[in-house]
């Protein structure tokens, strides 16, 4: 199987049968021939899962989309390629075609390239390192409506979120964080105001304050955010 242009694409769709009935349809993106291959001979041992076509780019990629939009039922998206990335790929194939699926495959563990993947409309996201069973796994899961991502993926994930919040308390000043405390327990402006022998006026500048810094909308999510990330005791 050669690359997605016109002379050396080759795909194994064949349109007068329905020979791939029941497996799951591949495209196979990198613009590095020996990961390709490395993948497709892991993959071909397994009945089904069938890598309908490749491509190098994401322009080839759209290409082929293009004119075959219902062959694919998943895609393994490399991120660095030449020309379109993957992350920019991603984001017109989720825009195109709602029922194709994606799944990063790549070296990239860092925060940055998750965030850009998910936000562009990834549902699976795994490392290249990874084995065979787990890249399988993510297939199956993604194909069938769910989300996958690789342990270490996870990791960065949940400590990326924990340094967030983390900042977002060390952000609040400790008047801001008593006013917090007070508001969490139900006073109003006026009571927290008499606890800290301040103005309920004052205590509403606080509270604005903290919504802003927080990033929420209103008092009963700022105080829902609070307790679920420990501000308030």
């Amino acid at each position: 199987m050669g690359d997605l242009n016109s002379e050396q694409l080759k795909t194994k769709i064949d349109s007068e049968n329905n020979s791939y009935m029941g497996k799951i349809k591949l495209l196979l993106v990198d613009d590095h021939l020996l990961i390709r291959e490395g993948v497709k001979l892991l993959l071909k041992r397994h009945d089904d899962i069938d890598i309908v076509a490749e491509a190098k780019s994401g322009k080839e990629v759209i290409e082929y989309l293009n004119a075959h939009p219902n062959s694919i039922d998943v895609v393994l998206m490399d991120i660095n390629m030449p020309g379109m990335t993957g992350i920019e790929t991603t984001k017109t194939i989720t825009e195109r075609y709602n029922d194709i699926k994606i799944i990063a495959l790549t070296m990239h563990i860092e925060e940055v390239y998750i965030k850009d993947m998910i936000n562009a409309g990834a549902m699976g996201y795994v490392l290249k390192d990874s084995g065979i069973n787990e890249l399988l796994s993510a297939i199956k899961l993604v194909f069938s409506g769910k989300k996958y991502y690789s342990n270490d993926v996870s990791v960065t994930m949940i400590n990326s979120l924990m340094n967030a919040n983390e900042s977002k308390a060390l952000i609040l000043s400790e008047r801001e964080l008593e006013v917090l405390t007070y508001i969490s327990k139900g006073l109003t402006n006026n009571q927290t105001g008499e606890l800290l022998n301040i103005s309920g006026r004052t205590v509403e500048t606080h509270r604005r304050n903290i919504l802003a810094k927080l990033e929420v909308k209103n008092t009963a999510e700022m105080i829902r955010y609070a307790f679920e990330n420990k501000l308030v005791a």
